[in-house]
């Protein structure tokens, strides 16, 4: 099983004590790392112009973050999970995940993908909609170079005993690599919405919040699901009241109140 998931705004910088720089040479899916070279130079490039934090998406109050976006390689790193905070973040477990049955992918407007068990990444300011000196919108950039990316995840998964890939990506971040279902693979697109008298409203400001937790009761579970009425029976029995459902290929996570 394949999850993917949005970055956060936010995130916690390591240590200094005993931290090590980034190297790009150990990341993950090694196919990406000359555009992740071409990213940092352009990152750095940017945070050197005068209108950096506008670029970059830095506010007012941390403006200390365009300093630390030009020195990036110096950088101390660590753990995806424990750099990456905020709602979504702050419901899964800080140590890596063991489980050799699912994997989990973090869309990065810096690296383009960020394997969250393995990968160690400093804190960075990049967002898909930020504007690089050199190569313009981030999220745009990325897309033509994750394309093929997307095909490999999706043949692996279709030749792995868990067809299934769970998107938890926010919109901005489908598109710099979109994925379908297909070729064996169900791609499911996490919806979370309330329920009050029977009628639906989607979820917009909380849905970090419920996609995180969705993430959690994967990554706990014995064995990952092989088939998307699994992930539906998964979700309801570890959800604790919480309902789920398909609907084509969303997976609709309903909570009822009142």
């Amino acid at each position: 099983m394949l999850i993917l998931l949005p970055p956060s705004e936010t995130k916690t910088r390591p240590l200094e004590v005993g931290a090590a720089a980034l190297d790009l040479a150990t990341m993950s899916l090694p196919g990406l790392r000359e555009a992740r070279e071409q990213m940092l130079d352009a990152a750095r490039d940017t945070a050197a112009g005068p209108d950096a934090a506008e670029r970059l998406g830095v506010p007012a109050s941390s403006p200390g973050l365009v300093g630390r976006m030009l020195h990036l390689a110096e950088e101390p790193v660590a753990e995806a999970l424990s750099v990456y905070s905020g709602v979504l973040f702050d419901q899964l477990d800080r140590e890596p995940y063991p489980a050799e049955d699912r994997q989990v992918l973090v869309q990065s407007a810096l690296f383009g993908l960020v394997d969250a068990s393995h990968d160690r990444i400093p804190a960075y300011r990049l967002s898909a909609g930020s504007r690089l000196a050199s190569l313009g919108r981030a999220g745009s950039w990325w897309a033509r170079r994750l394309r093929p990316v997307a095909a490999e995840l999706l043949a692996e998964q279709a030749e792995g005993g868990s067809p299934v890939v769970i998107d938890c990506r926010s919109g901005a971040y489908r598109s710099m690599m979109p994925m379908r279902s297909g070729e064996g693979v169900r791609v499911l697109e996490v919806a979370p919405v309330q329920e009050r008298d029977g009628v639906r409203k989607v979820i917009s400001h909380d849905a970090k919040r419920y996609r995180g937790l969705l993430t959690h009761v994967l990554l706990t579970l014995p064995s990952a699901p092989s088939t998307p009425d699994e992930v539906v029976d998964a979700v309801r029995d570890g959800f604790g009241g919480l309902q789920a459902e398909l609907d084509g290929d969303r997976l609709v996570i309903v909570d009822r109140v009142g």
